[in-house]
């Protein structure tokens, strides 16, 4: 039977951030900017529930299915190794993988569910580059209402957000290699791996990966605050 997370919803249309004291004229312009600083953080909050949706998704993937993905990789290199890639440290190399077995020959054997396998952790990628849409929106809101303001009650959390997206930015291209994603700390249970199966943690961490570095990021724009002059 194959998996498949839940259906990925996109959040829609978000409001306008933005308001003026002629909006609100019992309101003064710093009440003003503090209202839309809340509405902002109830965005961003809403959307890292999303991401640990994913994450809570992929924990029981991995847990149930991670070795019946690997073993599909394994089967697909063995059975067809003149058409399939020996590596899968990146999205386009994983990618070029399941599109390859997506093709080949129907035979009757086990290999021929290789695709449905792979599949599984395709369908994450996907949901986690949706997510990763609206993340950018958020992004760019945040870097909006800073510009709109004078000053911050931290002035340097700003520089941490923007080095969470810089992070991101990089984690999001398809040629990111997952053998540079060491997170022992955050994703211990990636680690649940035989000893064989060392080659493949990179690919079974990348999606945990991206969305605890979103989810931190969420974390520390919801820690902007803002300061009367």
């Amino acid at each position: 039977m194959s998996w498949t997370p839940r259906s990925y919803r996109h959040p829609g249309s978000m409001t306008p951030l933005h308001h003026t004291p002629r909006d609100h004229p019992h309101m003064t312009s710093f009440e003003v900017k503090m209202m839309e600083l809340e509405r902002l953080k109830k965005e961003i909050s809403r959307h890292m529930c999303r991401l640990n949706s994913v994450r809570i998704q992929y924990t029981d993937w991995f847990e149930k299915r991670r070795q019946s993905f690997i073993d599909s990789i394994k089967l697909l290199q063995i059975t067809y190794p003149e058409v399939v890639p020996p590596q899968h440290n990146t999205v386009a190399l994983f990618r070029r993988m399941y599109e390859t077995a997506q093709v080949l020959p129907k035979r009757g054997l086990p290999v021929d569910r290789s695709a449905e396998r792979l599949a599984e952790l395709e369908h994450f990628i996907d949901a986690v580059g949706g997510l990763k849409k609206d993340h950018d929106l958020l992004y760019e809101k945040i870097c909006t209402y800073c510009c709109s303001i004078t000053l911050l009650r931290d002035p340097y959390l700003k520089d941490t957000i923007d080095d969470y997206q810089k992070t991101l930015n990089i984690a999001f291209q398809e040629d990111f290699d997952f053998d540079q994603v060491h997170n022992e700390k955050d994703n211990l249970f990636t680690y649940k791996l035989a000893q064989q199966d060392h080659t493949f943690h990179g690919l079974l961490a990348y999606v945990p990966y991206v969305l605890k570095v979103a989810v931190d990021m969420c974390y520390w724009s919801c820690q902007l605050y803002l300061e009367k002059e």
